[in-house]
């Protein structure tokens, strides 16, 4: 399609493209209008990893990744977008600012001009409730008509920074909204270490009792040696093994450590799950499974079979390297189970439980884990212990016992350091999270507003223009009306020519073109041509005939034009008076007659046929109006009767030329009750405004009933619709007034 065609097509829909663009317009500037005014407010929060707490946590291994960057990963980064708008963080805020929302149904009266206003004033607490979590935090189009405090929290892109933004009635109230969840959610992160530390000191005090039993039985079973047995010197192998068995045991207690830590990790973890009372389960539901039991194992034995190639091959060895995969691969299994344990219930979106089932289920493969390495490193060391055992004269009892010693005394210390630093971190500020920039008032408020007016305007002015071409498209590509003269031709019809609408030079060329085309030179077969709408949607058929007699009788032709459309609607001439039996017909206003007797009474016979005929505006031009409005059936008696042929045949002995213009084929058979006496029949079909459907029917109709199509003409051209600079100078003359002269 070419632009050319493309801007006409929207000029001629430009009355359908003005009122979707009204409506879009006028709905959007509605809603500025109308809707309550929120103010937005953001606060933001910086999250970077201290090298100072990074220290302290790193010895209690609660974060260990702080070490080795100061930024985020992108898992903590969703991690902590998730964190900020769960339940434990919004709770706090809800309370502390006392959130309220207004009821729909009051929100839908306060619509009415002035009551807002009213209620605001007289009665501020009207029909406030409670507002829930998903309330605050979840936004819809609803959230648009029927606004109420809203916050959200994303990370800002590129950066460590969490911003949180608000909207809220009142610029104090979404400023206070935004800082109340900066600050509940550096407090909950903080909470969070704290419990992590605190989890670990109860762990590692359940412990404590343990290793002091093993450093003073290993203390006891030392003193007893050196009582009963001579310090000898050992030989080469008595050194490897004692220094294999001091090995081992330093192993297996840092092990130790990491169990005890990931215990009460996993305790942590499981202590929050249980304060969620829509997520709780129960305690066979989070049992562990056969699966991880049989995995653990495996991972025994795996972690068995990795010692024994660590004393004969390298850490780069393929063989070592594979063993240390397979055990990856069992770690992996057992997360996955301990994940399907603790998420298995209930599948919810909800951030916070599954942030929390992940961590349970990573911590339960850590403990599996170090469990396992506990029982392999017990069985490594039973297996050195009666090598020395078995040493000749006993040379290695003194330093095994010594090792021991040194082994649990080592224990015994890490785990006190370990409580220790972990009571001190309850005490702490261990959070990585700290309000850098808070809500505060801004300079122009009106960049703040929601919905902003401008804002508004501008989206209904592209919006608008957007739907109405789209509307205009539409309409074009649904419209099942004649737009050419080959889809008039595809109806079934020969057609003739297209005649101009408007009183243009153009028209009075194209009714000529037609009068050739009808009544050729020396051709008079066809003195009789009836011409008839196809639809009511087109009504230039009467004009039309009026106006190509008018065109035949300015040749020399003795030419009638007549009215045969007996039910039509009679418009009444603001010239005529008194006479309500007879109104003007449609040829009748157009020629200027007054009211009188016409066909109808004719064909009644209760006037004679030449005292109807009434001379024309040209010389050789005479009418036969319609006469009276008659009822349907007495119309239809009428032309059904033989007098209509009669009175043809008789006009068409007196005139060179009858034009009859009939009522549409839609809304009659008059068309083809005139055809059947003879005369030829023309079709009207209107530019954009007579369905094809119509042609078709009323060419289906003309062959079934005349044994002949009838031929057609299309009325109306392109050239018929005023174009941009038309329609700006009639808008220009219509608001032009000439200035009163004054006389002196």
């Amino acid at each position: 399609m070419e632009l050319r065609q493309l801007l006409a097509l929207l000029w001629r829909r430009r009355a359908l493209m003005a009122w979707t663009f009204a409506a879009i317009f006028g709905g959007l500037l509605a809603i500025a209008l109308l809707c309550e005014t929120q103010y937005v407010a953001s606060a933001k929060v910086y999250l970077y990893h201290s090298a100072t707490k990074a220290t302290l946590l790193n010895r209690v291994s609660l974060d260990s990744p702080m070490v080795s960057s100061a930024s985020l990963t992108d898992t903590e980064r969703a991690t902590y977008e998730d964190l900020a708008v769960t339940v434990p963080v919004l709770r706090p805020v809800i309370a502390e600012l006392d959130l309220k929302r207004k009821r729909k149904s009051l929100q839908v009266l306060e619509y009415v001009p002035f009551v807002r206003l009213l209620i605001d004033h007289f009665w501020p607490r009207l029909g406030l409730r409670p507002m829930t979590y998903e309330e605050l935090t979840n936004k819809s189009l609803v959230h648009v008509l029927f606004p109420r405090p809203y916050l959200k929290a994303a990370m800002m892109e590129d950066s460590d920074i969490l911003e949180f933004s608000s909207s809220a009635s009142s610029l104090r109230l979404s400023m206070d909204l935004a800082n109340a969840a900066a600050r509940s959610f550096v407090a909950r992160e903080s909470a969070m270490r704290q419990d992590e530390c605190r989890a670990v000191a109860e762990s590692a005090a359940r412990e404590l009792p343990k290793a002091k039993a093993s450093y003073e039985q290993a203390l006891a079973a030392q003193q007893e040696v050196r009582r009963t047995e001579k310090i000898v010197d050992l030989t080469t192998e008595g050194q490897q093994l004692v220094s294999r068995y001091y090995t081992l045991s330093a192993d297996r207690d840092a092990n130790r450590l990491s169990l005890i830590r990931a215990q009460g990790m996993l305790a942590n973890v499981k202590a929050q799950l249980a304060r969620r009372p829509e997520f709780r389960k129960t305690s066979e539901a989070t049992q562990r499974s056969s699966l991880i039991d049989s995995v653990k194992l495996t991972l025994r034995d795996l972690y068995l079979d990795l010692a024994a190639a660590k004393v004969r091959l390298t850490a780069e060895h393929p063989a070592v390297k594979e063993i240390e995969n397979k055990i990856a691969e069992a770690k992996k299994i057992i997360k996955g189970e301990a994940q399907k344990v603790f998420g298995s219930e209930t599948v919810s979106t909800d951030p916070t439980w599954s942030y929390l089932s992940e961590r349970a289920a990573e911590y339960a493969s850590q403990v599996a884990g170090y469990e396992c390495q506990d029982e392999a490193f017990a069985t490594l060391l039973a297996g050195v212990e009666k090598k020395a055992d078995a040493f000749p004269g006993r040379a290695a009892a003194s330093a095994l016992v010594a090792a021991r010693v040194d082994a649990n005394q080592a224990f015994l210390s890490n785990l006190n350091q370990m409580e220790a630093m972990a009571k001190a971190g309850e005490g702490m500020d261990l959070s990585i999270a700290h309000v850098v920039e808070p809500a505060e008032r801004p300079g122009k408020i009106d960049d703040y507003m929601r919905p902003k007016l401008s804002l508004m305007l501008a989206a209904g002015i592209a919006v608008g223009a957007f739907l109405a071409v789209v509307a205009a498209l539409a309409a074009a590509w649904t419209d099942a009306t004649v737009g050419t003269r080959e889809a008039l031709a595809e109806a079934g019809t020969r057609v003739l020519g297209a005649v101009p609408r408007r009183d243009l030079p153009a028209r009075g060329q194209a009714l000529r073109r037609l009068r050739e085309a009808i009544f050729p030179a020396g051709d008079a077969t066809a003195p009789v041509v009836v011409i008839a709408g196809a639809d009511d949607a087109d009504g230039d058929a009467p004009r039309l005939a009026f106006d190509l007699a008018r065109a035949v009788a300015r040749g020399g032709t003795r030419t009638l034009v007549v009215d045969a459309d007996l039910c039509a609607p009679r418009c009444p001439d603001t010239g005529c008076a008194g006479d309500t039996a007879h109104r003007h017909g449609l040829v009748a206003g157009l020629a200027g007659l007054p009211p009188g007797p016409g066909l109808a009474e004719a064909l009644s016979g209760e006037v004679a046929l030449d005292a109807v005929l009434v001379p024309g505006s040209e010389p050789e031009l005479f009418v036969l109006p319609a006469g009276r409005e008659l009822a349907f059936e007495a119309a239809d008696r009428l032309m059904d009767g033989p007098r209509l042929g009669e009175t043809l045949a008789v006009l068409g002995g007196r005139f060179d030329r009858v034009l009859v213009a009939a009522a549409p084929f839609s809304r009659s058979g008059d068309a083809l009750a005139c055809g059947r006496a003879g005369a030829a029949v023309l079709l009207v079909a209107g530019l954009f405004r007579t369905p094809a459907r119509a042609v078709a029917e009323a060419a289906e109709a003309c062959r079934a009933a005349l044994g002949r199509a009838p031929a057609s003409v299309l009325s109306g051209v392109p050239a018929d619709d005023l174009s941009p600079r038309e329609q700006w100078r009639a808008l220009t003359a219509r608001f032009r007034r000439k200035r009163p002269v004054r006389v002196a």
